[in-house]
């Protein structure tokens, strides 16, 4: 299905095959990668997965990959000798020039840093120029690669927020890998290991169901729900969640699409007959409907009305003597819990 961008121009999906680099495949060895016209993928690995070879591929860095139209951001954010102003424009037509200042101030960006020179700009003010100039282009794709890795922590999801709101109607393959980041930027994620795609899928499943222990090292097991946020207390935020009502550390305004994060080691089950104990804020009652090993742990999917992964040891399951059907309730500390725009 074609979608438009905000130039207007009919987009197609994007399908590359064969994406080999160098030609023994030994850095980057993809048999396909498909995104829909304006969807945003995230290709998620640790540190030397290939990840940013790939996306080299796609933007034609380096020879072996297909022609992508699409304004390519490297991790690393240069800026050349002139003014921050300058430089916010530069290969930018009067229209995506305003569009970018526009976008820049989104992101962060201080205006009364356009007039100073680039060159003075810190790390992160450098990376939210590059994110502005790269997304105020006319191409119908961006391919960002670490696009909030120079940012302080606590700017990350704002302007992340900022940046899947900015896409308007773009396609976008983004490289990361942290998780948090891989949650808020993408509609799906491919995991990539040793220069491989060994999963892909919509976010929530490939982080709450890993296909093999590969996966499961390279995202750890973590649970991914998406509701409406409630009411706030203090630094903690809830969410709805179908019938779950989960609280988690945000401050995000009522009312508004949003994610829960926490991971598998954060939850802890309890047999279904007995009060959870503890001051975990967040307990639900459900059933046990999947059991499978994962390394020296049990993956645990209990059916509480949303699907919640835990890991325990082989040891707690013969004690809570945990089969298919069982009952359990399911306990998720407030603090474990992370809350962030959708």
């Amino acid at each position: 299905m074609a979608a438009t961008s905000r130039t207007g121009a009919l987009m197609s999906a994007l399908v590359a095959e064969n994406l080999r680099f160098p030609e023994d495949g030994s850095i980057v060895s993809v048999a396909r990668l498909s995104v829909e016209a304006g969807g945003r993928l995230v290709v998620f690995g640790p540190n030397g997965a290939g990840k940013t070879t790939l996306l080299r591929l796609l933007a034609g860095v380096v020879p072996g990959g297909p022609t992508v139209v699409a304004a390519y951001q490297p991790q690393h954010s240069h800026v050349f000798r002139g003014s921050a102003g300058w430089n916010l424009g530069l290969g930018l037509n009067p229209e995506q020039a305003a569009w970018a200042r526009t976008l820049a101030d989104r992101f962060g960006l201080d205006p009364a840093l356009y007039e100073g020179p680039a060159r003075a700009l810190s790390g992160g003010e450098r990376q939210r120029l590059s994110l502005a100039r790269t997304l105020a282009r006319s191409e119908p794709w961006v391919l960002l690669d670490e696009p909030l890795a120079a940012l302080d922590i606590a700017d990350r999801m704002t302007v992340a927020a900022a940046l899947v709101d900015s896409l308007n109607g773009k396609g976008a393959i983004i490289v990361t890998h942290d998780r948090e980041e891989a949650a808020v930027l993408g509609e799906r994620v491919a995991v990539m290991v040793g220069g491989t795609i060994l999963q892909e899928g919509p976010v929530a499943e490939v982080f709450s169901l890993p296909v093999d222990d590969r996966v499961a090292r390279a995202v750890g097991v973590a649970n991914v729900l998406d509701g409406v946020t409630g009411h706030r207390e203090g630094p903690l935020c809830s969410i709805r969640v179908g019938p779950l009502q989960v609280w988690g550390l945000g401050d995000l305004a009522e009312g508004v699409g949003a994610r829960v994060l926490f991971g598998a080691e954060a939850v802890t089950l309890f047999p279904g007959h007995e009060a959870a104990a503890g001051s975990a804020r967040n307990r639900w009652a459900g059933t046990v409907s999947v059991l499978r090993e994962t390394g020296r742990l049990i993956e645990v999917i209990v059916d509480a009305g949303s699907p919640i992964a835990a890991l325990i040891t082989p040891g707690s399951q013969e004690a809570l003597n945990l089969q298919p059907g069982a009952p359990v309730i399911v306990a998720v500390k407030a603090t474990a819990a992370r809350i962030i725009p959708r």
